[in-house]
């Protein structure tokens, strides 16, 4: 008998990818910025106007910025509507470049200007993720930047409160890569292998250690001893982010020697 929910979830999942690789054709293969973990330092980003799609935020050459013409589909954004994301990855706060060569920033008025050569707190941005929909608020003045222009066309950071018009799509050139794993080589190895491991990589360590504890400690013919039962609480440790701990507790308990 065939699983319905499985079916429908296959067909689902085929469905989006169609409808991912037609949405990224129509926008130049500028994919949106859906989460933090795709906010690296040195790639282009762009910003799109939610309300109006194929628009996107520009810089003018005297500093200031107003919203793009729109683009038709299958065009990505003009060279003034491209920035550089400056990020390190222990910071949450944002910096963008324009083509200019200049750092966008917030002056004493609420205006969204690039007319910095450094970075200063002006010049910082955090950009807010929520249920789907994405805002960029000023770390200087806590205020949202609008995507509503003014009478004269220019584009302000003077929302208390992030609405329809504050909402905006970051898009980017840069393909998406999976988050980073930064266990070890060991930590990233099965259950099954992980403790095998650690011990080929410490037990030459700890056998020096004996040697400067007693001069005439007999090495020859021994053996170490692991624990090859209970493989699923080392599995669980890995996820929980308590394997050194573990191992530790299990080399105790099946310790032989008595310098250890």
């Amino acid at each position: 008998m065939v699983n319905r929910s499985c079916v429908v979830s296959a067909e689902f999942s085929a469905y989006y990818k169609v409808f991912a690789f037609t949405l990224l054709i129509c926008t130049g293969g500028w994919r949106s910025i859906e989460n933090e973990t795709d906010l690296r330092g040195g790639i282009n980003i762009c910003i799109e106007c939610d309300t109006t799609p194929g628009t996107y935020l520009a810089a003018m050459d005297n500093g200031r910025f107003t919203i793009g013409g729109p683009h038709l589909a299958g065009e990505g954004p003009n060279p003034e509507e491209m920035l550089t994301l400056i990020k390190t990855p222990d910071d949450m706060l944002i910096s963008m470049k324009t083509g200019f060569g200049k750092y966008v920033g917030v002056d004493s008025e609420g205006n969204l200007i690039a007319t910095a050569d450094a970075v200063g707190t002006r010049e910082r941005m955090i950009v807010v993720f929520q249920e789907g929909k994405t805002a960029m608020q000023s770390a200087s003045n806590n205020l949202f930047l609008s995507m509503k222009p003014d009478a004269e066309g220019y584009v302000h950071v003077t929302s208390r409160k992030a609405e329809a018009d504050e909402m905006i799509k970051l898009r980017t050139d840069s393909k998406k890569e999976g988050p980073i794993d930064w266990r070890s080589e060991e930590d990233r190895k099965s259950a099954a292998e992980c403790e095998t491991s650690y011990v080929y990589v410490f037990f030459p360590l700890y056998l020096e250690f004996l040697k400067t504890l007693h001069s005439k400690v007999a090495l020859k013919g021994k053996y170490i001893n692991i624990n090859l039962d209970d493989k699923e609480s080392v599995r669980r440790a890995q996820q929980e982010g308590n394997l050194h701990e573990l191992l530790l507790e299990r080399r105790v308990k099946t310790k032989s020697d008595k310098y250890c």
